[in-house]
C-alpha cells in the first residue's frame, strides 16, 4: 500500500513536467555585453522580444513561438525564434546571453 501511495505521489509531482517547457521567470532580461534590445517576460505568457509584443508564447525545443505578435504600426506577425532558457536562469537568443535585471529601467549600457 505504501508503495502504491508513493508511486501515485511521484506521478502527481512529475505531471507538470509533461506540459512542456515553461517561460522563464517574469521580468526584464538585459543583454550581456552587446547593445541589442532586451527581452521582457510577462507573468501571463506574454513576451517582448525582437521589438515585438507577443502573447501566448510557447517554448519548445529551443524555440519561442506565438501565433500573433504586434510590431510598430500595429502590424501583426507570427513569432518563431530561437530561445533557450539555461539552468542558471539566463536566456540565449540569436547568440546573445540575456540576464534577469532587477535594477531601474532601462538596461544598463554594455
Amino acid at each position: 500500500m505504501r508503495t502504491a501511495f508513493l508511486a501515485a505521489a511521484l506521478a502527481a509531482l512529475s505531471s507538470p513536467a509533461l506540459a512542456g517547457p515553461r517561460l522563464p521567470a517574469p521580468g526584464l532580461y538585459c543583454p550581456v555585453g552587446l547593445d541589442v534590445p532586451p527581452i521582457l517576460v510577462d507573468a501571463d505568457g506574454g513576451m517582448g522580444i525582437d521589438l515585438l509584443d507577443c502573447s501566448g508564447v510557447r517554448l519548445s525545443r529551443g524555440r519561442a513561438r506565438a501565433a500573433a505578435c504586434f510590431a510598430n504600426g500595429d502590424a501583426q506577425v507570427p513569432l518563431d525564434v530561437d530561445l533557450v532558457v539555461r539552468r542558471d536562469g539566463t536566456l540565449r537568443h540569436d547568440g546573445v546571453t540575456f540576464r534577469l535585471y532587477t535594477g531601474p529601467r532601462p538596461c544598463p549600457a554594455p
